[in-house]
């Protein structure tokens, strides 16, 4: 009867044994998991800050180019209108003196 009760007592104090480490090991996944939770949320956080921060950059650079393309259309379209200026007024002068010719006759 001793050796039974020695033997239910071995297996007693086996299983205590397993269930500890068990018991440890779920706190070292709980722990690992966390861990990689905590991780995973970094690096998404840094992710969206660098996105964030290219997406500004890359629209800053097309506002840039857009305003280059602007200040050139309108030098443009300003030398244009000198250049029709310039011919109307030609073309005035010359509309008054053969008025004037006319007139003249």
């Amino acid at each position: 009867m001793e050796t039974e009760h020695s033997l239910l007592d071995q297996i007693s104090r086996k299983e205590a044994e397993l269930k500890g480490q068990c018991d440890i090991a779920c706190k070292e996944a709980e722990t690992r998991i966390h861990d990689a939770r905590v991780r995973a949320r970094s690096m998404r956080e840094d992710a969206e800050q660098k996105g964030a921060l290219e997406a500004s950059q890359y629209m800053q650079s097309g506002l840039d180019e857009l305003a280059v393309q602007i200040s050139s259309i309108l030098a443009a379209g300003e030398a244009e209108a000198d250049k029709i200026l310039k011919t109307g007024e030609k073309k005035v002068d010359n509309a008054v003196n053969r008025i004037i010719e006319m007139i003249l006759g």
